[in-house]
């Protein structure tokens, strides 16, 4: 899910542990679990940290796999627990522990449940598992929760409310998780032996997909009962030069580590050839923006690169520039 779920989510935590006697009757210990769902409810996503001290493509790869791991699941709430207890006193290290470990597992849980997905079997799998029925931002979700913090804000008791708020959640949850299997269903019927993958919207009645067959990708969209086709991608040959030269970038590597159902496209540009990795998973109107980009001579030399989401075309030039530039000052 996206930070803004997050946090709404460790908020709602928050109000649903009035419900603990523990909490409810301590304001001190109510304080030090608000501040515990909150960091858990972000903890497994500050990875982040990658990107700024590794660079976009090495966080492309690693976002979502060891913080959203089984031991991180452990050490996270450990950890962020006896911080916070270390700075308050006379409270239960218990109840907060107990708080601050149910906000991580349920980042990690919605995580799975959306299309990017999360290695949460490491170190046993690095499968990335994803559920793909709700979207990485769900409006109703939050909805649901700015309800709950509107009857807070009129003194009703924050527990009880919550627990009807998360009640709700779970109804549409499962709700969204058999609407996806329907769609999953309909689909195998256009294509029984193909590999296809149903992504959630913002509506719990459109679901774009992906199917795969070993000639092509076809792209469209489910409204209702009715399926709309959107694009048909024949696959490469991937001994393609253009092809075999871009897979040797380290920022192609990162990108097809967590990517499926990946298209490339290569174009002869006037100093040479620009290859373009797509996912087609993701895909904003008739662009899909989680992409890899690739910059090569005329000698199929890498020249520059980058990965990761490019929501308008006319951006991509950009990007390739100013990596372009961070890449001669390195040298």
């Amino acid at each position: 899910m996206d930070t803004s779920t997050h946090i709404t989510m460790g908020f709602g935590l928050a109000g649903l542990a009035y419900l603990d006697p523990n909490v409810a009757t301590n304001p001190e210990l109510a304080t030090a679990v608000m501040i515990g769902t909150v960091i858990g409810s972000n903890a497994p996503d500050f990875d982040y940290a990658i990107k700024l001290f590794k660079g976009n493509g090495m966080y492309t790869e690693h976002h979502r796999g060891l913080s959203h791991s089984l031991p991180a699941m452990i050490i996270w709430p450990i950890l962020i627990a006896f911080i916070i207890f270390a700075l308050f006193d006379q409270i239960s290290f218990l109840p907060l522990l107990y708080w601050t470990s149910i906000a991580v597992i349920l980042h990690v849980l919605f995580d799975i449940f959306n299309a990017y997905g999360t290695q949460a079997g490491r170190p046993f799998t690095k499968k990335w598992i994803s559920l793909n029925f709700i979207p990485l931002f769900d409006l109703f979700i939050i909805l649901v929760h700015l309800i709950g913090f509107i009857f807070w804000l009129f003194q009703y008791p924050p527990g009880i409310v919550f627990f009807f708020c998360y009640v709700i959640l779970s109804f549409y949850l499962i709700y969204r998780y058999i609407t996806s299997l329907r769609i999953k269903a309909m689909l195998a019927k256009y294509h029984p032996i193909a590999n296809y993958t149903v992504i959630p919207t913002l509506s719990i009645k459109k679901w774009d997909f992906v199917i795969e067959t070993d000639d092509y990708f076809k792209t469209g969209r489910v409204n209702k009962r009715d399926v709309i086709w959107n694009h048909l991608f024949r696959k490469h040959d991937t001994s393609c030069a253009y092809i075999q030269s871009s897979l040797k970038d380290c920022n192609v590597k990162h990108f097809l580590s967590n990517s499926k159902h990946t298209h490339a496209l290569y174009v002869e540009r006037q100093n040479g050839f620009e290859v373009r990795w797509f996912d087609l998973r993701f895909r904003q109107n008739h662009h899909y923006p989680y992409m890899a980009l690739v910059l090569l001579d005329k000698d199929l030399q890498i020249v520059t690169s980058y990965t990761g989401w490019i929501h308008q075309s006319r951006y991509t030039h950009k990007k390739m520039i100013s990596t372009h530039d961070r890449n001669i000052e390195l040298k």
